[in-house]
This record gives structure tokens, C-alpha cells and sequence, in this order.
């Protein structure tokens, strides 16, 4: 049963994918905007679908009554989109057939790509264990369809969920987050299916399948697509396809194609904050290919309007759109200095940077010592690679604004953050523009060079599998029904038996009040819980919270009624709430020993914690 459920939630994120690009298409023929290749086309169809999809489904949050809101608003999709099915169906048809007429090695590649991406996507319909997924891309869309649309300061990551975070909440609505998972992965299908597009503008069509799969087997890139649970990949897609947009200069002209190419900078910006980079990038690459004051506009105002609303309801709730960076200056009385000091540190914005640090980025070749893991790996192509740039780059709209994007985005997050990992949305675009001047070598007559970068690709090809077979091993397993559920999330899923323990003790007292937690993996817990870490909880301010007085009231308002202590709380806490213990203000109610993992859990080390719910007293 569950290879088919997972086979047919495969199905269901095609569809979903059909009828994207069938409103798309639409919106496009009604806009007046045709793009003469077949495959850009579609692409920018999905592309539009999707992003129109996304605001309506933040609308539907607003409103309330979310669960029938995205059923209406697929409904409203799928009918505006109906009569397009068959033109989108026969371009589809077109683009394979040409693409099954070539040669063997093509067909050899294609069937490579179709394979990793077979394995992808089984490994995606696992249960959800990735890190930050389980702490706040699937948690905070669970808590908005529990409890309603409102700020929580205490998940203060939630601010972070931007436009692609709504597929997820549409996917939990619908009852599944595996379907969230294969919306996730349908982001990184079509990334790459955009840099093999962009590849084509340099390129024989093989080497865009080459491009397709260097993507698809980077470890950053299948840890993403597969087990993750972000929407990075989204950003990726919608850059890639951006830079299509602006390097088609007899369009620039046309208002529709500034507002849809500002469109799809917006929908980068809107998913996460070192979007804003990305777009910024973009929009220099379109004035300097289009030129145009009034198109200029035109696409501030797309960009304002498929990928402002994030930045709205943050300013709406705590008078900082980028919450919480700028509350320092916004607002300085609000500011928890605790908790920015964590959030700097996490996401390297609070680190210097030396020049030469930064102009590594642009070559994926940045590492954050503070920060190793496996996440940052991009491998060596892009670096190996980039001087044979020189041999195909002209001055045309196409490397004008592949260059920009790529650059300037690269140098921008580096400078911003120093976290390679966030130089995944231009990926797909460096990738496409080094293996075109790979490609070019057969051209230059480059022989042993040639030889020697074919090896280098296979090499990277066959090891990038390897990896992805070991590292999706048992993501396959379950997915396919060989393993169960339960034991699959027990032996990978971080904090899950202390999740359960919670859920075990507190079922049954859910009117009775409301768990303060510390565990950062909150997705499992089926009960109502605040979480309480402050060093990503708003609204535990250590320096506001330094007595057991101080925090007698702060439970009492919160309507806090259990506390849950594994092992320890957390350090900057810790001594008034050890004093509420000794002052018999909390009382152990429940307790045990849980195996979780000791540091990172693709290590597989384990140990056994203490777990202790205490209840507060009245």
C-alpha cells in the first residue's frame, strides 16, 4: 500500500503541475505574451500558475475557512485553466517527441535523468524528518490551519515562511504532507528541467541534459529535493526562468513581459529574505537589457505583486518586514536581544567577511567553517569550470543577464550572510553557463582539455548517484512499504519518541491548558504547545524573564499549564525555572528516558535523555 500511495501522490503533484501550467497559459495567451520555443513556454506557464496560485492561497489564509478555501481556489485553477489543457498537453507532446528523435547518447541521458529523478521523488514521498522542516517550513502552515492566522511570536521562525510556503499549507490541508513534500519536489524537478532550458541558449540539447543532471545529483540539490521539506528549489525555478524571461529582448518592450518577469523576480523574494537578493539582481539585469523607464515600473509593480504579501503580514504584525532583522532600527523598544544575537549566528549575517571570502561565492567555493555539513556541498564544477566561460560569453541579452544574476546574487548573499547554502537559487544558472563553455571545447578543438573535463563530469555524475542512492537508502525503503512508518520515523526522524512521550501524557487534557516546550522538532506534537527556546522564541526574552516571580506571570498569561524539561532547560533560562522546581511551583508528573540523536543525525549516534513534564501550579 504504500508504494502505491506513494505512486499516485506522484500522480496527484503531476496534475497539479498540468493544471499550473494550464492557468498559466491562459493568463499568458490573455496577456498577449507567446514564447516561440515550446519548452519556455511551458515553463513560463508553470511558472505563472503557480505564482497566481500562491496568492490566492495567501488570501484564502487571511480569510479563514482555510481547508475549503484551497480546495476553492484549485477548483478556480483547474476551470480557469480548462480549456488550455489540450494545447499545454499537445506542446508537451511536441517537446518529447523531439526529444525521444535524438541520439542514443541523448536517450541515454534522458533516461539517466528520468531514473535519478524516479529516485527522487519515491524518497520525497517518505514521512517528513528533515531538521528545519519539522521545526517551522511544515510547522508553522500545521499551526495556522489549527489555530488560525496570527502572529506567533514563540515559533518566531514563522515570520520566515514565505509565498511557496502556502503549497505546504495547502498540502496539510488536503490532509497530507507527504503531497507537501511532492509539491517541494516538483520545485526541483522543474529548476531543472529551467537550467537545461537556459543550457539550450549555448549549447547542443545533450549538454542541457548534462546540465539538467549535475543539478539533480549535487548533494545540496538531492538532500533538498528528497528529505529537506524547504522551498528553496522554488526560488530556483522561478530565478531560472526569470533570466529566460529578461534575455528575450523582442519582448522587453511589451508592458505584460515587464510585469511577468517582475512577477517571477517577486515570487524569489517573496519565498525567503536572501531572495530579496535575487530579485534585486534581476531587476538590474532587466533595466540593463530593456532600458526602460516605463518598463522599469512595470516591473517593480509585478514584483510588488506576486511577492510582497510575506513582507505585508510581517509588517502588519510586528512593524518589521524582515522580521526580525530590522527591529533594531524599526523598533528598538520590541527588540529581544537575545534572540537576534541567535538568529545573526544562524544564518551568518552577523559574521565578518573578508573580500576574498566574498568573491569566492560566485564560485560556489565558499565554506562556512562555523557551519560544516554535508548541506553546503555544491562540488567543484562551477569553480572548476567558470574560466571557460570566456569561450562562448558575449555581449547579448542572454549572458548579459545570466551574468548579472549569477554575479550579483553570489556576491550580494556572501556579503549578506556567508552561508553557501543560500546560493542554491542561482544554481541552475551557473551550472547552465560554465558546462557551455565545457560544451564549447568540442568546437575549439581543446582536445586533451575536452577529455579531460568529460572525465571530471562522469566522475561527479557517477558519485553524485552513488551518494544519492546511499543517502535516500532508506527514504526508498519506507516509501516503497519495506519499512513501516513508525520505525522509519523512530530510527530518523530527530526528537520523535519525545514528541510522542508529550503526546502520550497530555492526550486527553488539551482543553486544560497549553505545553511550553523546548524541543526544537515540534511538528509531531498533537497537542497544544508553546515553544519556549529563546534562542529562537521571540517571546522568551531572557532579559525579561529573570525571576520565578517574573515567570509565575508570564505562564499564568500564557496560559501555560505543563512545562517540558529534555534533558535540561535552556541555559539562559534555566536558573529561575530550577528555582519554580525547588519552590515546588512545578511538579514532575511524568518522566523517562528517550533515545534521540547526539549531533547530526546522518551520523546515526544515539543516546538515551531524560524526558520530565512538570505541571505548573495553580
Amino acid at each position: 500500500m504504500a508504494l502505491v500511495t506513494s505512486s499516485v501522490l506522484l500522480l496527484v503533484v503531476g496534475f497539479f503541475a498540468l493544471v499550473a501550467t494550464a492557468l498559466g497559459h491562459r493568463l499568458l495567451s490573455l496577456s498577449s505574451l507567446e514564447f516561440t520555443a515550446d519548452p519556455e513556454h511551458l515553463l513560463c506557464s508553470v511558472a505563472l500558475g503557480v505564482i497566481c496560485i500562491e496568492v490566492l492561497l495567501f488570501l484564502v489564509q487571511i480569510l479563514g475557512h482555510i481547508r475549503a478555501g484551497v480546495v476553492t481556489v484549485i477548483a478556480m485553477a483547474l476551470f480557469s485553466g480548462l480549456n488550455n489543457f489540450v494545447p499545454v498537453v499537445r506542446k508537451v507532446s511536441s517537446v518529447i517527441r523531439r526529444t525521444l528523435s535524438g541520439s542514443p547518447f541523448e536517450k541515454v541521458l534522458i533516461g539517466f535523468t528520468g531514473l535519478v529523478l524516479l529516485v527522487e521523488g519515491f524518497a520525497a514521498m517518505a514521512p517528513l524528518t528533515g531538521s528545519d522542516a519539522l521545526h517551522y517550513h511544515f510547522t508553522a502552515p500545521l499551526l495556522i490551519l489549527r489555530s488560525g492566522f496570527h502572529p506567533n511570536f514563540f515559533l518566531s521562525h514563522s515570520f520566515f515562511c514565505g509565498q511557496s510556503h502556502l503549497l505546504i499549507l495547502a498540502a496539510l490541508a488536503l490532509g497530507s504532507s507527504q503531497l507537501g513534500m511532492g509539491l517541494l519536489y516538483l520545485g526541483g524537478v522543474l529548476a531543472a528541467l529551467a537550467g537545461a532550458c537556459l543550457a539550450r541558449r549555448w549549447a547542443e540539447r545533450r549538454w542541457s541534459w548534462v546540465v539538467a543532471l549535475v543539478f539533480l545529483v549535487t548533494p545540496v540539490v538531492f538532500w533538498q529535493i528528497s528529505a529537506a521539506g524547504a522551498p528553496d528549489l522554488w526560488m530556483a525555478f522561478f530565478a531560472t526562468v526569470g533570466v529566460i524571461v529578461i534575455s528575450r529582448p523582442e519582448n522587453l518592450p511589451h508592458a505584460f513581459h515587464a510585469i511577468f518577469a517582475g512577477a517571477l523576480a517577486g515570487a524569489v523574494a517573496g519565498t525567503k529574505y536572501t531572495g530579496c537578493i535575487v530579485a534585486a539582481s534581476m531587476a538590474v539585469a532587466y533595466i540593463s537589457n530593456a532600458r526602460s523607464v516605463r518598463g522599469s515600473f512595470f516591473f517593480l509593480f509585478g514584483a510588488v505583486s506576486s511577492g510582497g504579501w510575506p513582507y505585508a503580514r510581517n509588517l502588519a504584525w510586528s512593524g518589521d518586514p524582515m522580521f526580525p532583522f530590522l527591529t533594531s532600527w524599526l523598533s528598538p523598544g520590541k527588540v529581544n536581544a537575545y534572540a537576534i544575537a541567535s538568529y545573526l549566528a544562524d544564518t551568518g549575517a552577523g559574521a565578518h567577511k573578508s573580500a576574498w571570502q566574498i568573491l569566492k561565492f560566485p564560485f560556489f567555493a565558499g565554506i562556512d567553517p562555523t557551519h560544516l555539513g554535508f548541506w553546503q556541498y555544491f562540488g567543484p564544477l562551477v569553480l572548476a569550470f567558470a574560466p571557460l566561460v570566456v569561450l562562448v560569453v558575449r555581449n547579448t541579452p542572454a549572458w548579459r543577464a545570466t551574468l548579472i544574476v549569477w554575479i550579483l546574487s553570489a556576491l550580494g548573499i556572501g556579503a549578506s550572510s556567508g552561508m553557501t547554502r543560500f546560493l542554491l537559487p542561482v544554481l541552475p544558472i551557473a551550472l547552465a553557463a560554465v558546462l557551455a563553455g565545457v560544451a564549447h571545447l568540442d568546437l575549439a578543438g581543446a582536445r586533451i582539455a575536452r577529455y579531460i573535463s568529460t572525465a571530471t563530469l562522469c566522475c561527479v555524475l557517477l558519485f553524485g548517484f552513488a551518494g544519492l542512492l546511499v543517502y535516500d537508502r532508506s527514504a526508498l525503503a519506507v516509501a516503497a512499504g519495506f519499512t513501516s512508518r513508525e520505525s522509519y520515523l523512530r530510527d530518523h526522524s530527530p526528537e520523535y519518541e519525545k514528541a510522542q512521550f508529550i503526546n502520550q501524557v497530555l492526550r486527553g487534557k488539551e482543553a486544560q491548558g497549553i505545553a511550553l516546550v523546548f524541543l526544537r522538532h515540534t511538528y509531531n506534537l498533537r497537542v497544544p504547545f508553546l515553544y519556549g527556546d529563546p534562542s529562537a522564541s521571540w517571546a522568551v526574552d531572557p532579559s525579561r524573564l529573570q525571576t520565578p516571580e517574573e515567570w509565575k506571570v508570564f505562564l499564568h498569561a500564557q496560559g501555560v499549564r505543563w512545562i517540558v524539561r529534555s534533558p535540561d532547560y535552556p541555559l539562559a533560562i534555566a536558573t529561575p525555572l530550577r528555582q519554580l522546581e525547588a519552590q515546588g511551583q512545578l511538579v514532575p508528573i511524568a518522566r523517562s528516558e528517550i533515545s534521540d540523536f547526539r549531533g547530526l543525525r546522518i551520523l546515526g549516534d544515539r543516546q538515551l535523555l531524560p524526558i520530565v513534564v512538570l505541571a505548573v501550579k495553580e
